[in-house]
């Protein structure tokens, strides 16, 4: 039996708790909730779009292009990160803490589902021919 998903599950909920409160502590306003809204935004729609390409490297079979996809969704991830805080504090449209926080919260979320699908597939016996 392994503790995995449990440790992940709990690390989880912890950064969610820090990130919620983080947002509290900084005060819930119009332009907090539209950075925060516009971080979820971006963090959900780089999930989806990462989901696909990580299930693609899982099922190439080899652990280089699964790392490659993790890698290159790590960078994606930061270029939006630091894109998304640089747009909002040029416009003030939104609080760019807020989105930053929320963004991460989201890329956390899908981190920790990322490593139990991909504990999952490696825990899979291989069905060989004979």
């Amino acid at each position: 039996m392994s503790f995995l998903p449990y440790i992940v599950l709990s690390g989880l909920a912890i950064v969610l708790t820090i990130g919620v409160g983080a947002i509290a502590l900084m005060g819930v306003d119009v332009s907090m909730m539209r950075g925060v809204g516009a971080g979820v935004t971006a963090g959900l729609s780089l999930m989806v779009f990462s989901w696909f390409t990580t299930l693609k490297g899982l099922r190439a079979g080899e652990r280089k292009n699964t790392l490659g996809h993790v890698l290159g969704g790590f960078g994606l991830r930061f270029v939006v990160l630091v894109g998304g805080f640089g747009l909002l504090a040029v416009t003030r449209w939104g609080n760019p803490a807020g989105f930053a926080v929320a963004f991460l919260m989201a890329v956390m979320t899908y981190l920790a589902l990322q490593i139990l699908i991909v504990m999952r597939t490696l825990d899979k016996p291989e069905i060989t021919a004979a």
